[in-house]
């Protein structure tokens, strides 16, 4: 995983101004402990020759729902996250086109900027690099004849074809335009704050540092009655609880726009 850093410095996340839901969902996996054990070996064992880097990330897709690939060389790049397509309806999913609908064959040319491909699980999940936010198809059988978009029908069905509507203005020479799941200001404001309360948690601050850092720096004048009264102590109180919630497998619920 990458070095650890002062818990009061903006998280990494924070840096990236295209940041999608996906991108803060695997900002919480990775500091999820057990995860950061399998994804160690998971690159071990690709170093050593025993497994590919793409059936090693399509095993820990499979357990966590997303994760970092695992090529040694691009370890720990954040633009190298996959989820899986069902979890993630900012996965553009592409299939054979049944005969006689009019479909014409996939354009590999027309996608432009491929960050990476990587085989998982019987398809390809290819990984479109776009300044407003990284685009990612998961191509299913062979992309030689007509290919069609799949809509599957799901709770999240409009931000699947919000998505699938960026990929048709790649493909038409557009700008694809921002992602629908992007978290608004104040929610993205509020995930990187609860990122800092684990990084902070995990350095061994406690609570009133944690809230003097990340709330209001009143509260490292308070005396111990007024600590324990404080408001500031119940809220921190509720976003640690709120994150370790996240980083132990709530950030499934970020996939989705949650």
């Amino acid at each position: 995983m990458p070095p650890e850093k002062d818990w009061r410095a903006p998280p990494d996340e924070a840096g990236d101004s295209a940041l999608q839901y996906t991108d803060i969902a695997m900002g919480y996996l990775r500091r999820n402990a057990r995860y950061r054990s399998d994804y160690r070996r998971a690159l071990g064992r690709v170093k050593r020759g025993t497994i590919s880097a793409d059936d090693a990330t399509a095993s820990l897709v499979r357990r966590w729902g997303i994760s970092y690939h695992t090529a040694p060389g691009l370890a720990f790049d954040p633009k190298l996250a996959v989820a899986r397509p069902d979890l993630s309806p900012a996965s553009i999913i592409l299939a054979p086109a049944l005969v006689g609908i009019g479909a014409v064959p996939l354009d590999m040319e027309s996608l432009g900027d491929v960050r990476a491909r990587i085989r998982m699980d019987g398809y390809l999940h290819l990984i479109l690099a776009d300044p407003d936010g990284d685009e990612h198809v998961c191509v299913c059988g062979s992309c030689r004849g007509p290919m069609a978009l799949m809509l599957p029908i799901e709770p999240n069905s409009l931000a699947r074809l919000a998505s699938a509507a960026r990929l048709c203005r790649r493909l038409s020479g557009m700008a694809a335009g921002p992602p629908a799941l992007r978290p608004p200001p104040f929610r993205r404001e509020h995930l990187l704050s609860l990122l800092q309360v684990l990084d902070g948690h995990r350095a061994g601050a406690t609570q009133r540092e944690l809230a003097a850092s990340l709330i209001h720096r009143r509260v490292s004048r308070y005396n111990t009655a007024e600590w324990v009264e404080s408001a500031e102590r119940k809220r921190i109180r509720r976003w640690l609880a709120e994150a370790v919630e996240l980083r132990d497998g709530g950030y499934l619920r970020l996939l989705r726009g949650g």
